[in-house]
């Protein structure tokens, strides 16, 4: 959807009839002068209708002229076409219609990922590892994943027939689903890690996000966690206002959140925490990457400016700039219209004056045996005169990357190895949740499924006893195995549990908190001991 993946984020809704009169020619400001250009771009845009080698539609010259145009702004001014627009609304509210499945591609095929529990796929039955043979009678070998998913998703309340083949049966089946809300939960991830430590990954910030965040801490609040570890990696951003809502669950009520500057009076804003509602006082780290980005790196900012916690991983994208989307007919305009700035006053935007290297960010370089230097960019002091730095995105307090997979498990993984063995060593089972939970990937187990990798040629014999001689690469093997398994007979939050278990970044977390109730502690002191002196008093 338009240029960047996350030209959308950090957005308000609000009206554009200014823009609208503009564009379809209303009565402007400087209406004179814009007619001039006006009048120049349609004798433009019917010479190339008429004269060009290629014939192309009136809309797709004016699409791409707006793209040209908006281009020359900034790499997140964006126009969105009516598809785009109706998707960002849907993504907006947190759901949609449809039958409730997770797809992927997997042996080249439609594949079933997993069923939303609680949805219609989830009762009739369907299961991971099911293959999409058809929908509404039109054989999906054709279709891209964005088509299937368009043809499955439609009005609440409407049928669509879904054939598939499920591994161990011999003749395809097929249901007809009725259409309903599946909600696009925004909080992938929640559980704890240890028996006092929340986990909470949070996938993009939607109008919900505030409340299923609220919901998931109070939850694992309720089962003894008292520190929490909150995932913001590959998080591209989404509503500032459910950014602020999820940081004032975090600060002191009341505690600034960002502010925006930009050219018109309006766009001077100070966001704070609200002073109702949840307030988690127990230590806090917020784990990051180079995809964290917008409304993400607005809550991470926060955080290390009011040393709330520490931010480890390593440094995010660098997007300091809001969008504010202009609703023009049934598409729409994201404009970028302020700067935001973190509590410490620092903008965090990256330059984007190569649009490729901006476009292409590749995030934090290899620490290697010593750790990267901060920025380059103007000195800042947290509240309790710690040094952060704006430009180039938030800087984590400790960086840690994580380490790649082996040559032979990235191959085995581009071809959904691991998923397609668990499809198939889960199909003889009668309860396929038991025996999830049953398995363990021990050398027995790990050997079936070589020999299976080798059968099916997803690696030869050498490659395979290559990969067990290296243990790293033997620990990874068994835990994507493990994992996988665990997401096809349960779910992919619990199947997500078995592979955090050997995540670099979680573990650097874990081993972050005493530091962050350190910190925490002192800069609370801090405020309290300046509390207690007292005023002067004048004569």
């Amino acid at each position: 959807m338009g240029r960047l993946g996350f030209s959308l984020v950090a957005m308000a809704a609000v009206g554009g009839g200014a823009l609208t009169g503009a564009l379809l020619g209303g009565n402007p400001p400087q209406s004179d002068q814009l007619e001039a250009f006006l009048n120049r771009y349609v004798a433009v845009l019917q010479t190339v209708q008429e004269l060009a080698p290629t014939e192309f539609t009136p809309q797709e010259l004016v699409y791409g002229s707006v793209d040209g145009m908006l281009e020359t702004l900034d790499p997140h001014s964006n126009f969105l076409r009516p598809e785009a627009f109706a998707a960002m609304r849907e993504r907006q509210q947190g759901s949609f219609f449809g039958i409730g499945v997770l797809i992927g591609i997997r042996g080249g095929k439609v594949t079933i990922i997993t069923p939303i529990q609680g949805t219609p796929a989830y009762r009739l039955g369907l299961r991971a590892g099911d293959i999409i043979d058809a929908v509404d009678g039109q054989p999906t070998a054709d279709m891209d994943l964005d088509e299937v998913a368009r043809r499955l998703r439609g009005p609440e309340g409407t049928t669509v027939k879904v054939t598939i083949t499920r591994p161990g049966l011999p003749e395809p089946l097929e249901f007809t689903v009725t259409r309903a809300r599946v909600p696009t939960d925004s909080v992938r991830y929640a559980f704890l890690l240890d028996e006092r430590t929340a986990y909470i990954r949070v996938g993009e910030f939607t109008r919900t996000t505030g409340n299923e965040v609220a919901q998931a801490l109070q939850s694992l609040i309720k089962q003894g966690a008292s520190r929490l570890v909150l995932d913001l990696r590959d998080n591209p951003g989404g509503l500032v206002d459910s950014a602020v809502e999820v940081a004032g669950l975090l600060l002191q009520p009341g505690q600034r959140v960002f502010s925006t500057r930009g050219r018109t009076a309006d766009s001077f804003q100070d966001y704070r925490a609200p002073r109702d509602g949840l307030h988690f006082e127990g230590p806090v780290v917020v784990v990051v990457n180079s995809s964290t980005a917008s409304a993400a790196e607005i809550v991470a900012g926060a955080i290390q400016d009011h040393d709330r916690g520490l931010v480890v991983g390593e440094p995010t994208f660098g997007k300091g700039v809001v969008q504010t989307i202009f609703p023009v007919k049934n598409s729409g305009v994201a404009l970028t219209t302020a700067k935001y700035y973190t509590p410490s006053g620092r903008c965090i935007q990256r330059d984007w004056d190569s649009f490729f290297s901006y476009v292409h960010h590749n995030g934090a370089q290899d620490p290697g045996p010593s750790p990267p230097a901060p920025p380059s960019g103007e000195v800042y002091f947290t509240d309790s005169g710690r040094k952060v730095y704006g430009g180039g995105g938030i800087f984590p307090d400790r960086v840690r990357k994580l380490g790649n997979y082996g040559s032979i498990t990235s191959k085995l993984l581009a071809q959904a190895a691991f998923f397609q063995y668990a499809v198939q060593y889960l199909a003889p089972h009668a309860d396929k949740e038991v025996a999830a939970r049953q398995f363990r990937p021990n050398d027995q187990a790990l050997a079936a499924f070589g020999q299976v990798a080798v059968e099916k040629g997803w690696i030869s014999g050498e490659e395979w006893a290559t990969a067990l001689a290296k243990p790293e690469e033997k620990q990874d093997l068994s835990l994507l195995l493990w994992s996988e398994i665990v997401n096809v007979g349960l779910s992919l939050s619990e199947g997500y549990r078995v592979l955090v278990q050997d995540d670099e970044q979680i573990m650097e977390a874990l081993s972050a908190l005493d530091e962050a109730a350190r910190l925490y502690q002192r800069v609370q002191g801090s405020t309290q001991q300046v509390a207690r002196i007292p005023a002067k008093t004048g004569f």
